[in-house]
């Protein structure tokens, strides 16, 4: 029965396993690709905090700091509140517009 295998035989299962591998490698990028697309988006999509809620974070942080007596975080944290307020402000028209005109 051994000898009844033929090298024509015997070539065409290694193409049949040569034209496998793309074809398991591409199945495998078909379902994987959007399994990790939604997985890293949907985290990401949640409700984003506005910058209201960052900066009144802050600021209760640094008064919960302060009263447990760490002033170097509490300093930290009136920076940072600082720094998203700056962050959060809507540049006026002054702000905006060129100092020469064109």
């Amino acid at each position: 029965m051994a000898e009844a295998i033929t090298g024509s035989e015997k070539l065409s299962s290694g193409a049949r396993m040569r034209m496998s591998k793309p074809l398991i490698i591409i199945l495998t990028l078909i379902i994987a690709i959007p399994v990790v697309w939604f997985s890293v988006f949907r985290s990401t999509a949640g409700v984003p905090v506005s910058c209201d809620a960052q900066y009144d974070a802050l600021v209760k942080q640094a008064k919960a700091q302060l009263s447990s007596g760490d002033r170097t975080a509490t300093i930290n944290s009136l920076i940072a509140a600082r720094n998203k307020l700056r962050d959060c402000e809507t540049p006026s028209a002054k702000d905006v517009a060129p100092i020469f005109r064109n």
